[in-house]
């Protein structure tokens, strides 16, 4: 009996840490134009509740012009995402979501440049405007639409989830979710209407190994709904779908990496948000205790211009 009671609290103490291994980051692109939509985050269904908050800094610097449409973006945006999920006995779950903006002209433009002189990498122009400066523009054939300058924040669009873990060992997870038109849309904080999507989600711990690891992966659709404020031909249906591992190689410490896709939400010839986007990220995690656990990321784009350059993530999880 009291091997068996030891083994039960030996068993909920690594529960959380287990769930580590297939946990997937909370990575989103923060392109402006796209950072407005819904894109989902893919949650693992566990029993009980959980908190987190995520920290995200992306600079960006893009000067784009073709076919009649022109966008100028360079800024920082700083997204903080608070989430709670409550998961049930029976295998389903529920939770939110809500972000909080700050877009100004930032902090990382000196770093930024130093990097790119410290070994001669190629600064796309960022010489040819003031560090620290914040200027949007967005355009079309029939002049100017968007313009944003001066610094804001303000809380962006909320979402909503409802989830079921599926199959013999729970792993396959299908999540439902609407985006709210809760944000400002004169700062890109949202996007003024609601957008919904279908997710399939399949994460595997494999906490037994030497070196315990994981991984997971996922597809999923969104139907968009049409920006109030962006003039852009913007699609109806977006895919999405994540790729990616962990491993334990410590008691308390983790590394991740993943891949994360979307297609494009724009039907524009403009890059930046005509083309499909690749994301990847290489982070760590730290179970602080049985309940609590830190993340770091550096997340880089792959298809270039497409995303921010680098973003870097710091994210916080209780549960209980």
């Amino acid at each position: 009996m009291r091997l068996a009671i030891l083994g039960i609290v030996l068993a909920a103490l690594a529960r959380p840490a287990a769930a580590q291994l297939s946990e997937p980051l909370d990575i989103r692109n923060l392109n402006p134009l796209v950072a407005i939509f819904g894109l989902p985050a893919w949650d693992t269904v566990s029993t009980g509740s959980r908190f987190g908050a995520t920290l995200d800094v992306a600079n960006h610097y893009r000067l784009s012009q073709r076919v009649g449409e022109l966008m100028v973006l360079d800024g920082e945006t700083v997204r903080t995402t608070f989430s709670y999920t409550h998961g049930f006995a029976n295998g389903w779950s529920v939770g939110a979501e809500l972000p909080y903006f700050n877009i100004s002209g930032g902090v990382l433009d000196d770093l930024i440049d130093g990097w790119h002189s410290a070994f001669h990498l190629p600064d796309g122009g960022r010489n040819n405007r003031p560090e620290g400066a914040l200027l949007f523009v967005l355009g079309d054939q029939d002049g100017r639409f968007f313009r944003l300058s001066e610094p804001q924040s303000g809380i962006g669009d909320a979402q909503i989830k409802i989830a079921r873990a599926l199959g013999a060992d729970d792993g396959f997870v299908v999540q439902a979710a609407v985006k709210l038109a809760t944000g400002d849309e004169s700062m890109l904080a949202g996007s003024g209407s609601a957008d919904y999507s279908l997710t399939l989600l399949r994460a595997k711990s494999l906490p037994a190994r030497r070196r315990p690891a994981g991984y997971y992966w996922g597809i999923g659709l969104i139907r968009a709904g049409e920006p109030d404020l962006i003039e852009f031909h913007s699609e109806q249906w977006v895919y999405t779908a994540i790729l990616g591992g962990s491993w334990q190689p410590w008691r308390r410490f983790g590394l991740k990496a993943q891949l994360d896709y979307h297609s494009p939400f724009y039907n524009s010839p403009l890059e930046e948000i005509g083309e499909d986007a690749y994301q990847a990220t290489f982070g760590a995690w730290m179970q602080r205790n049985e309940r609590s656990s830190l993340e770091f990321a550096l997340v880089e784009d792959l298809e270039v211009s497409t995303a921010p350059d680098v973003v870097i993530q710091v994210a916080a999880h209780w549960q209980w």
